[in-house]
């Protein structure tokens, strides 16, 4: 497995800012669950592998369409509130499109949220707290629209 450097330009009220995320890549797939704690990504079945991830170009799209709605936040007043931002609104265009959301598609868009972080120079253990953080505030805002493993 090698690991892939990867460049994204963000763009918001305090202008450009280059984001530099590191993926480990195989065979077209890059691993994203760097952040994920395991009991999110273990659900019922618990021998599950520790590592998820998607397509490079299905990650290069995901984060780009966070780091698209971030460039449209104007009121944010820290880099952390224009992040969680992208990730709502990524969020909420699935649902407006979809009615619903697998509890896998919310974490891969919080696996890219959170190496968005990290390429902004947010350390691990802040990212580490951040995250469980962030994806259970979704799940209480949206909870009839969560599609759990188990179906419900």
């Amino acid at each position: 497995m090698e690991t892939l450097k990867l460049n994204f330009d963000s763009y918001h009220r305090n202008g450009k800012k280059t984001l530099v995320v590191e993926v480990p890549y195989q065979e077209g797939m890059v691993a994203t669950s760097e952040f994920c704690p395991n009991e999110l990504m273990s659900g019922p079945v618990k021998l599950m592998a520790a590592v998820r991830g998607e397509s490079l170009d299905d990650f290069l799209n995901d984060c780009r369409r966070q780091l698209t709605a971030m460039s449209k936040l104007d009121a944010s007043d820290n880099e952390l509130d224009l992040h969680i931002g992208g990730l709502m609104a990524v969020v909420m265009d699935h649902l407006s499109r979809e009615k619903s959301i697998s509890l896998t598609d919310l974490l891969r868009y919080a696996d890219c949220f959170s190496l968005l972080l990290k390429g902004a120079g947010f350390h691990s253990s802040e990212i580490r707290a951040i995250y469980p953080s962030v994806v259970n505030t979704i799940i209480d805002l949206y909870p009839e629209n969560i599609l759990h493993p188990t179906g419900g």
